[in-house]
């Protein structure tokens, strides 16, 4: 017994000796559900020059119940706290891919980007920004079409 408990000891200090050397900015954690969009975001965003760190930006993303009704994501940010961004559990159960995406680059166009909201409407009616809150009475066209456009404007504003 005083074998084994000198072997797991043993072990256990070359296992220590044989890691890599690592550096944590800050500890931030990503939803696995939703680290593929985060990616996503930054690809679009260093193609468009942007160099997008959630680490450095401090950035943390939770798949969770909103309570509030309509409300499909949101974004908490002050000096004091980390960078908070929630999606809504039953939200995300049931949104297409393209709806998923639009909710998470819009939280962090708030989060991230510091972006506010931007209420303009085009002349067809359409929301000039996906930075728009939903309640200003344009429509959001947030497509596979759109797409490029409202990310250009995204990121370029």
């Amino acid at each position: 017994m005083k074998y084994l408990k000198f072997l797991l000891l043993w072990g256990g200090l070359l296992s220590l000796g044989c890691e890599k050397e690592t550096t944590t900015i800050a500890n931030i954690y990503i939803d696995e559900d939703l680290a593929p969009y985060f990616e996503r975001f930054q690809e679009e965003g260093s193609s468009r020059g942007v160099t997008v760190d959630f680490e450095i930006a401090n950035i943390s993303a939770y798949l969770e119940d909103i309570p509030e009704a309509n409300v499909s994501g949101q974004c908490y940010y002050n000096t004091d706290e980390p960078n908070r961004l929630v999606i809504d559990m039953s939200f995300w159960r049931q949104a297409s891919d393209i709806r998923k995406e639009f909710v998470i680059f819009h939280e962090l166009g708030h989060c991230f980007l510091k972006r506010s909201h931007l209420e303009t409407t085009l002349s067809d009616g359409t929301c000039a920004s996906m930075m728009h809150s939903g309640l200003s009475g344009c429509r959001n066209a947030y497509n596979s079409v759109t797409r490029s456009g409202y990310l250009d404007e995204l990121f370029l504003e």
